[in-house]
């Protein structure tokens, strides 16, 4: 039975993923450079962490600045893929970072994965492949790769902050303050307009700060393989928002896709 820092510590994984959920559609009504359009909500991110912490200080170390550079390429990315795929498309496939995790984890420990890990991996990049049976336009197929690639830097957030020296709350500081010093001269490049900066702000106050918090909190408390597999519900949640606001939904081999890929990590994480 798990002890109850580790229920709290799943309590505020999935309240991170929840509050993380919105993202897909919020960036639907934001017009503009993905570098500017990160470096906006990145700053007001930031600023909100500096009100919870009452501090300024990050501790920089290797750990932090890594963990912080893959967060910061995270979200930049994630932003130029619902730019140019669906934001069920970009999100499910940055969910594939578990398995890329595992990749890490493997090379770290210097340990070959079982045969049922390798046989996880490659169902998951099957149902990958049937996301660009949906995706011929060369636009959108440029977005799907992009959104592989978010994974990837989403998957080294993860297992450096799994390492005893790492900091999660300073590695996102950091990555909000890295993100929205080299965005700044691209912030002139979004439109304005009233419904924009209401997403702007809802989207670096809660989808990004308030649920950065949580996560720092919940990852300190449960093995990062459990906040991986919490942190899936974002992708269940994150093309839900967009097809009951927006009225975009995933393509019939995208939702295929979603399945077996969330099925393959799924079934790794739990056979830990």
């Amino acid at each position: 039975m798990e002890n109850k820092s580790q229920i709290k510590g799943n309590i505020y994984i999935f309240i991170a993923a929840f509050l993380w959920s919105p993202g897909g559609l919020l960036l639907k009504y934001v017009s503009g450079n993905a570098i500017g359009i990160n470096a906006a909500r990145s700053l007001i991110a930031f600023l909100f962490f500096i009100c919870y912490k009452k501090s300024f200080k990050i501790k920089l170390n290797r750990y932090t600045v890594s963990a912080g550079l893959c967060l910061s390429l995270t979200n930049v990315l994630f932003v130029l893929s619902n730019q140019l795929t669906t934001a069920g498309n970009a999100i499910v496939l940055q969910y594939l970072s578990p398995i890329f995790v595992l990749i890490w984890h493997s090379i770290h420990k210097k340990q070959i994965p079982s045969i049922k890990k390798v046989l996880c991996i490659l169902i998951a990049i099957g149902g990958m492949i049937l996301f660009f049976f949906d995706q011929l336009d060369p636009y959108k197929l440029l977005g799907n790769i992009i959104a592989i690639i978010s994974g990837i830097s989403f998957s080294g957030f993860y297992f450096i902050n799994s390492l005893d020296e790492a900091s999660p709350e300073d590695a996102s500081m950091f990555a909000f303050i890295a993100s929205g010093i080299i965005g700044l001269p691209f912030l002139s490049y979004i439109t304005y307009t009233l419904e924009s900066c209401l997403a702007l702000l809802i989207i670096g106050l809660f989808q990004i700060g308030l649920a950065y918090v949580f996560y720092a909190k919940g990852s300190k408390l449960i093995s990062p393989v459990n906040a991986s597999l919490i942190g899936m519900s974002e992708a269940i949640m994150n093309p839900l928002w967009v097809w009951l606001f927006y009225g975009e939904a995933l393509g019939r081999f995208a939702l295929i896709g979603s399945v077996i890929i969330l099925s393959a990590v799924v079934f790794n994480l739990l056979s830990e």
